[in-house]
Order: C-alpha cells, then sequence, then structure tokens
C-alpha cells in the first residue's frame, strides 16, 4: 500500500467570489514510503497547497487524499490524528515558536497527543538529538537563541511526534551557506535514524540535488513530472519553460561542455562537478 495517494484533487480559492482561483487541478500523486521526497515549482504553482492537504489542513473542493488508505477527511477525528502522522514545518517555523523553553516547545506536540511524562520525555531528547540540540539547552528561553537554532527546535517539535511522513517547507530558506548545509545534513541524519520518510518543499534545486532521492514538479496547479532527480533535472528544457531551474553544478558543467571540454553528462551535485572536473584534469595531465 502506498503511503499517499492524492486522486482527482482540485482546490479553490475564493470559489464564489470575483476572486475564484484553481489553485490545484484535478491532481493524481502517489507516494511511497521511504527516503527523501523533494516538491519543486514556481512561487503559485500550487505546492503550499497541496502540502496542506497532504495532513487535512485544507479540504479538498474536490478529489479524496489517502494516507495509508485512510481518507484524511473523512471526520474530523480522523483529519486531528492524521496531523500527528503527517508533520508539517512550515517556512520560518522559528516565528511559530511560543513556549518558555525550549524543552516546552519541544514537548509541545507530544502532550498533545497524549503522551505520559516518561514518553514525552523519551520523545523530546530524542527529536532534540535529530538536529543537534543538547539538553543544557532545555531551560533556556528559544528567544535568546540564534536564528538556526530557533529553527532546529521547530524542527525537532515537530519531529518529536514522530510522524510518519514529515514534511519541510523551505527548510533552509534565509540561511547562510553554513546553516543551510548543517540543515540539510540534520535532515539526512533524521531519515536514516528515524526510518520516517521526508518531503521536502524547496525553491533551491541545489539542496533537491544534494538531499532528495525522488521529484516531483508542480506547475499551473497540476504534476508535472516525477521522477529520480537524474531523470527530471534531465529535462532542464522542459524545466527553464516552467520558470525553474537546474543545479548551479549543472548548469556550470553544461557550459564546460558547451565550451569543447569532454565531461560527463548527469552532474547534479557540487560533489559530482569536482569529481568530474578532477578526472578531466588528470586525463589531461597524463596526455
Amino acid at each position: 500500500m502506498s503511503l499517499v495517494e492524492v486522486k482527482d484533487l482540485v482546490y479553490i480559492y475564493g470559489q464564489n467570489t470575483p476572486f475564484r482561483k484553481t489553485a490545484l487541478d484535478h491532481v493524481f500523486l502517489t507516494l511511497e514510503e521511504g527516503g527523501i521526497k523533494a516538491i519543486i515549482g514556481h512561487t503559485g504553482s500550487g505546492k503550499s497547497t497541496l502540502i496542506q492537504h497532504l495532513n487535512a489542513l485544507l479540504s479538498p473542493t474536490s478529489g479524496t487524499v489517502y494516507f495509508e488508505g485512510q481518507n484524511v477527511n473523512e471526520s474530523k477525528e480522523i483529519a486531528y490524528q492524521i496531523r500527528f502522522r503527517v508533520g508539517l514545518c512550515f517556512q520560518y517555523p522559528e516565528y511559530q515558536l511560543f513556549e518558555s523553553t525550549v524543552y516546552q516547545d519541544i514537548a509541545f506536540g507530544p502532550k498533545n497527543m497524549g503522551l505520559d511524562e516518561k514518553q514525552i520525555d523519551s520523545a523530546v531528547r530524542k527529536a532534540a538529538s535529530y538536529v543537534g540540540i543538547t539538553p543544557d539547552l532545555f531551560e533556556q528561553s528559544p528567544f535568546d537563541l540564534s536564528g538556526g537554532q530557533k529553527r532546529r527546535i521547530a524542527m525537532a517539535g515537530v519531529m518529536a511526534m514522530e510522524p510518519d511522513l514529515l514534511i519541510l517547507d523551505e527548510p533552509t530558506a534565509g540561511l547562510d551557506p553554513r546553516g543551510r548545509k548543517q540543515i540539510l545534513s540534520f535532515i539526512r541524519d533524521y531519515k536514516e535514524r528515524s526510518g520516517k520518510t521526508v518531503l521536502l518543499v524547496s525553491h533551491s534545486m541545489d539542496d533537491v540535488a544534494e538531499t532528495a532521492d525522488e521529484v516531483i514538479v508542480v506547475n499551473e496547479g497540476k504534476i508535472a513530472m516525477q521522477g529520480s532527480v537524474r531523470e527530471v533535472f534531465s529535462r532542464s528544457e522542459e524545466l527553464t519553460g516552467m520558470g525553474l531551474t537546474v543545479p548551479e553544478s549543472t548548469r556550470i558543467i553544461e557550459r564546460l561542455r558547451a565550451e569543447g571540454y569532454s565531461l560527463p553528462t548527469g552532474i547534479f551535485t557540487v560533489e559530482q562537478a569536482a569529481t568530474a572536473i578532477r578526472d578531466f584534469l588528470k586525463g589531461a595531465t597524463a596526455n
């Protein structure tokens, strides 16, 4: 059974007003369990509206969203339970912190799940470890910490509920290169240690290429592509036509190829580009 199935999903904002807009237009999507998947699309493509349907924050105008075969909008009670199983961490989640200590903020979700104190403590400590938050910070106010630490605390608050699907909306937005690499490393570590499925929403093609196993492209409210990183980013002309790009490493390698350098295709990350250039230089030196 698939983890998520979206069948003929339509969502219309302002349906009975002059401002009516179709945000999702007969979307079909299947997400299998495991790995890190990524959703990409230009601003206004419908990707944020889509992810809010996956945990029943929004109800479809028509169509159905299933989680492990269960219609997430079947009843209010089911929708409430789904929000623990499909954890959604919004963009800039640090602005949603509100408790007086780091520990209490991370514990908020597990408390609402009705866990006992021992279970809550275990969930908090495990989630904090996923994002590099050490116990010496637990009694500090989250508002006294750095922006990067605040974001990690907010992410830990969602991870503490141990959702079967963790959705992260633009988790590296606004971070410097060091903070970005750190967050991506934590996401990969979380996936490996927890065994849970991660869905990453990102404008950064480089983040997607470095982190994801599968890419879903949303364009004008529809699923335009779905496949591996290689399958999707190899269709650069189509992506460009949708207002998207390919990873910077890909653009550099393709430019060098156009200049006559014998470099391989299918380069999507900095590491792959560095290896390809190093191998080329070795070959050139040997000759």
